[in-house]
């Protein structure tokens, strides 16, 4: 089953967009590492489950980010 954007070309408005989501993302991976310790301290399932998202979110708009293009596939880096 081909996902629904099947390699499209992006407007520059949604790459930018990409472009901060990716920069977001970097400074809270930082902020994530840095205070580590109290990170899972009141954390909820729905943060566990946003957890194992996050990082295949992150690949998908790092591909529109760098090339420019939706991904042909629903993994990004194929």
């Amino acid at each position: 089953m081909a996902p629904p954007w099947h390699g499209e070309k992006v407007n520059l408005f949604i790459r930018l967009l990409a472009i901060v989501f990716i920069l977001c993302a970097l400074i809270a991976f930082r902020s994530l590492v840095e205070h580590r310790d109290d990170i899972f301290i009141d954390a909820d399932w729905r943060d566990y489950i946003g957890l194992m998202f996050a990082p295949y979110v992150f690949l998908l708009f790092l591909k529109v980010a760098v090339t420019g293009y939706a991904p042909k596939t629903w993994l990004p880096w194929k």
